[in-house]
């Protein structure tokens, strides 16, 4: 994902081409299904409970929310690493990803917060108590979407088509998987992530676009809602 690919360096082969197409389209197919049984199901086995706490914020994050697709990617990343198709994991150097997903989660929220002063009703952005448990979760559930956008689907896309144009793609499709938002926050998603994957190439590093998401996420769930 953070190097040149073997898409710059040399050609690749129809057959290859279409193996890791056809790997992608797994990976974000099964976001919708069977993951969508995986969540209905879970919510059920939880009783529905409501948005917060441990049983309603924490285990859904952990467990039912990007949990499938990530480990699905994971199973692909290691089967086409180990074929020479792919190159291994980039999670590169933490100390050096921090500042610069710190400021692109930064671009992020400036971002968020004028399309919510724009688009949404007066009194939406105020302060909100933050929710441990929420937070807890989406140490991981960033992580898991992170993982599939911009690392498996973003580095398969990059050896097919190059960079940006991969940047674009797996983030137009990390936003189409965020149904419950209207277009214009979906745009903004699509837009954020275009941003977060330069910062993951920059470093070389997964742990820049995470950084981000985290960043963005752990200020916007205090103000906007």
């Amino acid at each position: 994902m953070m190097t040149a690919t073997r898409a710059r360096d040399k050609p690749i082969d129809i057959q290859t081409t279409f193996v890791l197409l056809a790997c992608v389209a797994l990976a974000f197919v099964s976001g919708f299904w069977p993951n969508s049984l995986i969540l209905k199901y879970g919510i059920e086995a939880l009783g529905y409970p409501p948005y917060q706490g441990f049983t309603g914020a924490f285990l859904p994050h952990l467990l039912l929310y990007s949990t499938l697709p990530a480990l699905v990617c994971a199973i692909l990343w290691l089967i086409l690493s180990k074929r020479g198709l792919l190159m291994p994991m980039p999670l590169g150097n933490v100390r050096t990803s921090i500042p610069i997903g710190i400021a692109v989660g930064l671009v992020s929220l400036a971002m968020l917060l004028l399309l919510a002063w724009a688009t949404m009703p007066a009194g939406t952005i105020h302060w909100i108590e933050p929710q441990p448990w929420k937070i807890a979760g989406n140490v991981f559930s960033n992580f898991f979407e992170e993982f599939i956008f911009r690392g498996f689907i973003l580095l398969a896309l990059m050896t097919v088509i190059g960079f940006w144009p991969a940047a674009v793609v797996s983030s137009v499709l990390w936003a189409g998987m965020h149904t419950q938002y209207p277009p214009e926050f979906q745009a903004f998603i699509a837009v954020s992530g275009i941003l977060w994957a330069w910062a993951g190439r920059r470093v070389r590093s997964l742990w820049a676009p995470y950084t981000a998401h985290m960043t963005l996420d752990l200020i916007a769930d205090c103000l906007i809602g």
